[in-house]
Order: structure tokens, then sequence, then C-alpha cells
């Protein structure tokens, strides 16, 4: 199963286990039943912010849709970044030191 797949599996049960019916999850989310139904379908990507809406909506953080391996990799990704970069705080400006 690709990633994908995956995702949509993941969309399909939790709008299962609500209840609710992909015309009613479309109105929630703001977004046409029809494109809903097209990305359910794996017919068509869905947006980001489709992405968001549709997480708010079912009350489910963006972290739901990742592999466990997706997730180690996207730790060791932000660990190298951190070393290489720093923490990413902004540092204060130079006529406050």
């Amino acid at each position: 199963m690709n990633h994908a797949d995956l995702i949509v599996a993941r969309i399909e049960r939790a709008r299962q286990d609500r209840g609710i019916s992909v015309a009613e999850l479309a109105r929630r989310m703001g977004v046409d039943r029809k494109r809903l139904w097209y990305v359910l379908n794996g017919q068509r990507s869905m947006r980001v912010d489709e992405f968001v809406r549709l997480c708010a909506v079912l009350n489910m953080g963006l972290g739901c849709f990742l592999t466990k391996e997706m997730a180690t990799e996207l730790a060791e990704a932000r660990k190298r970044t951190v070393e290489e970069y720093g923490t990413g705080e902004p540092l204060a400006p130079l006529w406050f030191q």
C-alpha cells in the first residue's frame, strides 16, 4: 500500500467511525462533495488546505497519517537540521546585544 492509499484508508475509517457521509464531511470541510469523492477514490490529490481542514473536522492530528517509518525519518531529519543549523530560535537583533 502506498502512502496515498494509506491516507485515504485512514480518512475513510475515521469518517465511518464517526458516522459521517462523504457529502457531510465535504460540507463540514467547505469543499465540493464531488471533489472529496474523487480524492477518496484516488482520482485526484488533496490540497494541503483541504487536508488541514479535514484533520480539523475529524479531530485528527496530522501525525495520524504518518507511518512509523515516516515519523522516524522526519525525527532524524529534524535532528540533523538542529545539529547543523541550531534550534531555529530567532536570534536577538544586534542592537539588543
